[in-house]
């Protein structure tokens, strides 16, 4: 997607400038530059004149120019439509860690990265979009590192040398981790894992096993082959790489493999709840894998490694109305907050996933409770049928409230995310048989409502009945049973009819959770007016239920 000077790359979700044929423009594809030309006065000169409507343009990284390059081609690499302009020339994409007078260049005739005294001259394309974040990797504890970004799965360890024919011959009987789909990096994944800063004094981010290799000879081989005869490398001592290697030379080498989609390394957030209740509500177990947390704290934000989503460090006690929200998070955005400028209000789904139904107040986990307070958080989600009425989460409890757009709420921001949550779309669920499958939470709903049942006859109903070939059948909990409303469905109607076709929505019909409350209640959600909170009596009421199964 472009306009008159800017192409956006969609996939990517980065702007690159366009560069001009006119030498007269200093914006000229003919135009060289020394590396602190292009990085101080040239990218200042884009800022202050908003090139193309923007004012946050800085250097590219080396990997995101990368992104044009395809590892097939040569004179030129380039493989994104729009980019003709460009030269088959050395580009300067960011400073060199270990030496301050030396910068990186890609040469965009090969796709070679090499490095280049900053005095000399080359050319630079800017760029502006969202970073690709370094806190992105999570080891799995077998051997395996997940990118959640790139959604890939890494070898940890560093195997013996071998060479491009042998790493192919064993291929075809490796297994790691209980998978068999294993291969070698393309040239592209393979530098996801260079880590441009030296963070901790290696080119490696942090994780990857590295003590068996010894300089100076640590060119990593790639998929990626030249002229059939030689094999793309990265050079992990001296960071350089190009088509260096014969496919019989031992080298080093990492194995990847392409998790096929973002829900091998998704689950469903917790609900925080051990504590497992008999039907009179007495403690009879506490599980503890069923508070399992994954977040991980960062200067401005927190993250959770199971959904992707970054939660803004709230560092003030100022209200805003949804109006105003939305204005806050815009500055957010053009201050680059954090390093990002994809923050957005969340849906009740993102802000609910950090919601603990422990009984606490503020009902968070943890991570979050120096951050958010016992009070209405506002959603991008606007009630459908009062249109000055927006859905607030009510931390005091962790409930689902919408309340008019013009009071004074508390708001915390939300960027990334492994899945869209405000999807109610085919493309999130499928029908097989008599059951929903939710591929984003890989969860397995049971299409037809049950009948009114108290907590112990539902209980007991899972326990003897196998349904649709399935006998692990349970209550859902709060937050799952959250996700298949559409709080701001345009018909108003909470439920997609094609999905759930028995939906009853009598005043005062509740669904039923499985969240006790003081060990009295049962959390529950209102099939009529969408709201939720534990108003279910736990022993004596029946409610309808809406069975799942977690899929493994």
């Amino acid at each position: 997607m472009a306009n008159e000077n800017v192409i956006h790359d969609l996939q990517t979700d980065l702007y690159w400038e366009i560069k001009s044929l006119s030498a007269n423009d200093r914006h000229s594809n003919t135009r060289k530059m020394t590396y602190d030309e292009f990085a101080n006065d040239y990218i200042d000169y884009l800022n202050g004149i908003s090139f193309g409507g923007f004012d946050d343009w800085r250097v590219p990284t080396q990997l995101e120019i990368r992104t044009l390059i395809d590892y097939s081609k040569v004179c030129s690499a380039l493989k994104i439509e729009g980019f003709a302009n460009l030269l088959a020339d050395d580009y300067w994409c960011g400073e060199f860690a270990t030496r301050s007078d030396a910068a990186w260049v890609i040469n965009l005739n090969l796709g070679a990265c090499t490095t280049k005294n900053k005095t000399l001259q080359s050319y630079g394309i800017a760029v502006r979009g969202r970073q690709i974040p370094e806190d992105r990797f999570v080891d799995n504890g077998d051997g395996t590192i997940t990118d959640t970004h790139f959604k890939l799965m890494w070898q940890k360890d560093q195997p013996d040398r071998k060479s491009f024919n042998d790493v192919q011959a064993m291929l075809k009987d490796f297994e790691l981790a209980g998978f068999k789909d294993w291969r070698l990096p393309t040239m592209f994944e393979l530098n996801s894992i260079f880590d441009v800063n030296r963070t901790n004094g290696t080119w490696f981010f942090d994780g990857f096993e590295r003590e068996k290799l010894q300089p100076p000879i640590l060119q990593h081989i790639t998929a990626n082959t030249f002229e059939d005869s030689y094999v793309w490398v990265k050079n992990f001592f001296a960071g350089y790489d190009g088509y260096y290697a014969e496919k019989f030379v031992p080298l080093c080498y990492r194995l990847v493999r392409t998790l096929s989609d973002s829900k091998e390394q998704f689950k469903m957030p917790s609900s925080g709840q051990q504590e497992i209740y008999d039907s009179n509500g007495r403690i009879i177990s506490v599980d503890s894998s069923k508070s399992a947390t994954s977040f991980g704290s960062r200067e401005k934000f927190i993250i959770d490694l199971k959904t992707g989503i970054r939660y803004e460090k709230i560092l003030s006690n100022e209200k805003f109305t949804h109006d105003e929200a939305l204005k806050k998070i815009d500055q957010m955005n053009k201050s680059f907050y954090g390093g990002l400028n994809d923050w957005r209000l969340p849906t009740v789904d993102e802000l609910r996933f950090i919601a603990n139904y422990d009984g606490r107040s503020p009902a968070v986990f943890n991570a979050f409770s120096q951050y958010i307070k016992p009070d209405f958080y506002w959603t991008i989600e606007r009630h459908p049928q009062f249109k000055n009425r927006v859905w607030t989460i009510f931390f005091g409890y962790g409930c689902a409230v919408p309340v008019d757009q013009d009071l004074k709420c508390s708001c915390i921001a939300v960027s990334g995310g492994y899945e869209n949550f405000a999807d109610k779309s085919s493309q999130r669920y499928s029908i097989e048989n008599g059951v929903v499958i939710d591929k984003y939470l890989r969860l397995m709903w049971l299409r037809n409502e049950l009948q009114p049942m108290t907590v112990a006859e539902a209980e007991e109903y899972f326990a003897t009945h196998e349904i649709e070939g399935f006998k692990d059948w349970r209550i859902p909990d709060i937050k799952e049973l959250s996700t298949i409303y559409r709080r701001s469905a345009e018909n108003g109607e909470w439920f997609d009819k094609d999905l759930f076709i028995d939906i009853y929505e009598k005043p005062g019909m509740f669904l039923l959770a499985r969240e006790t409350f003081n060990g009295m209640f049962n959390w529950g959600a209102n099939s009529k007016f969408a709201y939720d909170g534990y108003y279910a009596d736990r022993l004596n009421g029946k409610y309808r239920v809406r069975a799942v199964r977690s899929i493994d």
